[in-house]
């Protein structure tokens, strides 16, 4: 008896979640992050972090690069991931970021750690000085708009159609 094993089984049989399991991955290296459902995430997150350790146990051994050709299937993706096994810091994290619309899931980011892209710092003269120059030409349109205002009538003969849907079952 082997007792004790516990995998998360996401609702799926085995051959749809380590088919899922792969996208994921290939789409994590791929893109360096990924938003997905956090039990999912939990997953992922595991899976990767495992495969990372793995490729640096084995950098040039023959069949671990044809289990990474399987698992992450484009050669440009494999690439990808070698580049970043190759880093300092390499490692997978994961945080919570909200809750999906339709069915009200919560999402999760997981992301590579050290692949974040640096934000490059735009020095912006020219916008500046046009937003003020539109709040002062909006500030000359608002008065004019309201002296328009005053001198016109008010029309109070026009009928308002009720727009709220019907509440007893016969105006279903």
């Amino acid at each position: 008896m082997y007792k004790g094993v516990k995998k998360n089984k996401l609702g799926k049989k085995k051959s749809h979640r380590e088919s899922m399991i792969n996208n994921l991955l290939r789409s994590l290296f791929d893109n360096s992050y990924i938003v997905t459902t956090t039990p999912k995430a939990k997953v992922l997150k595991s899976e990767a972090s495992s495969l990372i350790e793995s490729g640096k146990k084995y950098k040039e051994d023959l069949s671990f690069r044809r289990k990474l050709q399987v698992i992450l299937g484009d050669s440009e993706v494999v690439n990808k991931y070698k580049e970043y096994i190759s880093r300092e810091k390499t490692g997978v994290s994961y945080i919570r970021v909200g809750y999906r619309k339709g069915d009200n899931a919560e999402l999760s980011r997981v992301y590579l750690l050290g692949m974040d892209k640096k934000k490059k710092k735009v020095v912006r003269k020219k916008k500046d000085e046009d937003k003020e120059e539109k709040k002062e030409e909006s500030r000359s349109v608002d008065s004019k708009v309201l002296e328009q205002t005053d001198t016109k009538k008010i029309d109070k003969t026009i009928v308002v159609k009720d727009t709220r849907r019907a509440t007893s079952r016969s105006g279903v």
